[in-house]
């Protein structure tokens, strides 16, 4: 009777121990998030923590580089209206639920992937406002990138830069045809057809896999085809009085690939 009594009483404890667990549990995971455009509070740390304390620990694109700490991820996978000279970037309808009613998403849901060059595509580089300290933005940009940020901080984030004061233009991606500057024709960049065959790769979106391969720490591992013999065909067209040399084909062979890797 006693070990009975015992048992009875170790379960009872370890329940009372569980259930507060349990109950948390349970209550955190059903915690319903506004996902209206304007006032979206969903907390992508909440399973990205990895990607946060990366960013964090970093200075670079989007970390720190302008002393406002590193961006916030709605900044670059919820997108807002711009204007591109490549028709096919799109701007996505995301679900969104503010208590005036529902509207599922279209393209994405609530985040999304773009290219780079959603936001790096202007024809514009430098300082927009010099010693902008305490400027509202919201003067002359109230509905700037669709009216979504209202919060001076999310504007320098991006714009501002702490040590100077100034803001700047987001840096466009220049040399390949891709931005809105009419004078980006690509024609003299040495590493276009690298940022053309990112385009055409399907992994990533646009050109992400090229800008990611030279802009960030990440390893990458290019192989590269040269050619060591070149046959050349000519004609000589002469005269009496004159001779030169007409090439009519050429034809190259003997291809060695080398390997080059660029460390993380």
């Amino acid at each position: 009777m006693n070990k009975m009594v015992f048992a009875i009483m170790a379960i009872v404890f370890a329940g009372m121990v569980v259930l507060p667990y349990t109950v948390s549990l349970l209550a955190g995971e059903h915690c319903w998030y506004n996902l209206s455009s304007r006032g979206n509070d969903v907390p992508c740390e909440k399973c990205h923590a990895d990607v946060k304390e990366e960013m964090e620990q970093l200075v670079g694109p989007h970390t720190n580089e302008t002393g406002y700490g590193r961006m916030k991820c709605e900044y670059c996978h919820r997108v807002f209206p711009i204007t591109h000279k490549n028709a096919s970037f799109e701007t996505y309808t995301y679900a969104s639920g503010d208590g005036t009613g529902a509207q599922p998403g279209k393209e994405a849901h609530a985040a999304s992937t773009v290219p780079c060059m959603y936001c790096h595509s202007g024809d514009k580089s430098g300082v927009r406002h010099t010693n902008a300290v305490g400027f509202n933005c919201y003067t002359c940009h109230s509905g700037v990138h669709g009216g979504r940020y209202t919060n001076r901080e999310d504007c320098i984030r991006c714009h501002g830069n702490a040590a100077t004061g100034h803001i700047y233009y987001i840096p466009p991606a220049g040399g390949f045809s891709l931005t809105t500057n009419s004078t980006d024709t690509g024609e003299k960049a040495a590493h276009i057809t690298f940022v053309m065959g990112a385009i055409e790769n399907n992994t990533l979106e646009g050109a992400n896999e090229a800008c990611i391969a030279c802009h960030t720490r990440e390893r990458v591992e290019m192989n590269f085809n040269v050619t060591t013999e070149l046959n050349i065909t000519v004609n000589n067209s002469y005269t009496h009085s004159s001779s030169f040399w007409n090439v009519t084909g050429m034809k190259v062979s003997n291809y060695t690939t080398y390997k080059e890797v660029k460390e993380g």
